[in-house]
């Protein structure tokens, strides 16, 4: 999975993809999405890299966004890869949850939290996982 798009002042290409599941380390992902952008455009194999950047995103086990409310706190997370649109949404939707106003509801209000066998909260499989999804975007699949 790729995204891409010109800058605001239409000088530059800004351009990212899925992350290689080994943490947030810019100075190896800038490589590795150096790569994938000259497999997505051949003709921008001289192109210098100005800025490199990497994070984690909230990925939930059922793909799906929470919002929700545990002890009296509200909450919204899990965007998916997703959570500048959606954190907007949500954030409307609990301040309207808060202030009990009927509106506020959506459907994925109090979806419960999913977890996997041998999770303890670090994602020991995502190296794998995502090598398979790179595996599979090659192919097609």
């Amino acid at each position: 999975m790729a995204y891409y798009r010109p800058s605001p002042d239409g000088k530059r290409i800004l351009f990212g993809g899925r992350a290689f599941g080994r943490g947030d380390q810019p100075q190896l992902y800038s490589k590795y999405l150096q790569d994938f952008m000259i497999r997505v455009f051949p003709q921008l194999e001289e192109a210098k890299i100005d800025y490199a950047w990497s994070g984690y995103v909230a990925y939930t086990f059922d793909h799906v966004p929470h919002i929700g409310q545990m002890d009296d706190m509200h909450y919204a997370m899990g965007y998916c890869g997703s959570g500048v649109g959606r954190a907007n949404y949500f954030g409307r939707k609990i301040a309207q949850q808060v202030l009990n106003q009927a509106e506020g509801k959506t459907s994925f209000d109090q979806f419960p939290f999913n977890t996997r066998p041998l999770y303890t909260g670090k994602p020991w499989f995502l190296p794998a996982i995502m090598r398979w999804h790179d595996f599979a975007d090659r192919r097609g699949w």
